[in-house]
């Protein structure tokens, strides 16, 4: 009879964490996103095509909203894949996002508007928010 309850309780338990885990990750926002980097002389000239980027694997760094990188910001962090793409779940929000690149963390884009932050982006609830982040380490 003991063993009943004590089986009783676990399930119960069980079902109201799953129900619980459930509801709170659809509070939660998706960004999904590309990183590529950029190399090579890129120096624009008639006869060349324009620089593209090249997909890469490396970490992606959610933080915060700042101006650079702080460890102590850090939100959360993936890892791209080979084709660049990553995604991650956040709380909604603003973000500043940042990837790594030859052992350096590098921020892809400044936005002054009103304040200057590294890539910005919103997260809301229950939708997705899509970015591209290029390493720029070409010689124009």
């Amino acid at each position: 009879m003991v063993m009943k309850k004590v089986l009783a309780l676990i399930a119960i338990s069980t079902l109201i964490n799953c129900t619980a885990f459930r509801s709170g990750n659809q509070e939660l926002g998706l960004l999904t996103g590309t990183v590529g980097l950029l190399e090579g002389d890129c120096m624009p000239s008639p006869n060349s095509p324009p620089c593209e980027p090249r997909p890469i694997s490396t970490w992606v760094y959610a933080t915060l909203p700042s101006e650079g990188f702080a460890p102590e910001k850090v939100v959360d962090s993936v890892r791209s894949i080979g084709n660049g793409q990553f995604s991650m779940n956040l709380s909604p929000g603003k973000y500043s996002l940042f990837a790594k690149y030859a052992g350096e963390v590098a921020c892809t884009q400044f936005n002054c508007n009103p304040d200057c932050f590294c890539q910005p982006v919103d997260i809301a609830a229950d939708s997705t928010s899509t970015v591209t982040l290029v390493v720029n380490k070409a010689t124009w």
